[in-house]
């Protein structure tokens, strides 16, 4: 039986205090962990280590730490998922799921057709339950890079941003009105995949011209629409193919 993973952002330390209120009642209430069990670290970098439970206590958790190393990630490229937001449940759950099929990093936008649940909803609430939502997905999931996360108040100043990291050759529009499947066996040749996904009600014409402009290639996902929280998966699942990563 695998030992039960916990987040640690630092490892440099032999003994590892848990203070997370949450993190305990898991851990000492439904998992039952008590002193001598074993579990296993990591810091969301890279970095993995064995530990052994010394105390549990109330308000904390004291853990020895040892045997730290460096995981190399898995895949070869780097993958960025560029999301709107969407209904709450629906984006915690593609969330989730793109850590366990391996993104790197995330970028949500603030779409032109927002959701009307959220219309009037204070989204940094949500952003701290997302970012608690990665770090339970990487404990269950043993993935122990936690992705890079950005948030934007609509899809351009989203692009700008990934100006700013450099080519937008590798940038794609996964759009339900695209004519080409993701089969180019150009897309080969590039060391990093941005693709970008829109919300249920679709791209509005503003956020269509803002990406026609910077030219990005338009690629079809499958033959039928999928839903806003499925499209980035099925996407990031057909480049891990193409790339024969999976």
């Amino acid at each position: 039986m695998r030992s039960p993973r916990i987040f640690c952002p630092e490892l440099s330390s032999p003994r590892y205090k848990c203070t997370n209120i949450k993190q305990i009642h898991h851990l000492a209430k439904v998992l039952k962990l008590r002193p001598s069990d074993p579990v296993e670290l990591f810091d969301g970098l890279g970095s993995l280590a064995k530990g052994n439970i010394q105390e549990v206590g109330k308000s904390h958790i004291d853990i020895d730490v040892d045997d730290i190393s460096l995981v190399q990630n898995p895949y070869q490229k780097f993958y960025q998922a560029v999301i709107p937001y969407i209904k709450k449940e629906n984006l915690i759950y593609s969330v989730q799921k793109l850590i366990e099929i391996g993104i790197n990093s995330i970028l949500i936008y603030r779409p032109d057709h927002l959701d009307q649940s959220l219309a009037k909803k204070d989204l940094s609430k949500l952003n701290i339950r997302i970012e608690e939502v990665m770090v339970s997905a990487c404990e269950q999931s043993g993935c122990n890079y936690i992705p890079n996360i950005s948030y934007f108040n609509g899809l351009k100043k989203c692009i700008q941003s990934i100006q700013r990291q450099g080519d937008l050759g590798g940038v794609f529009v996964l759009d339900t009105i695209a004519n080409q499947f993701i089969t180019d066996h150009e897309i080969l040749k590039l060391g990093s995949i941005s693709f970008i996904t829109g919300p249920e009600s679709g791209f509005s014409e503003n956020e269509r011209t803002v990406m026609r402009k910077l030219e990005f290639k338009s690629l079809k996902t499958g033959y039928y629409v999928l839903r806003a929280e499925t499209a980035p998966l099925i996407g990031l699942t057909k480049f891990h193919s193409l790339f024969g990563e999976y």
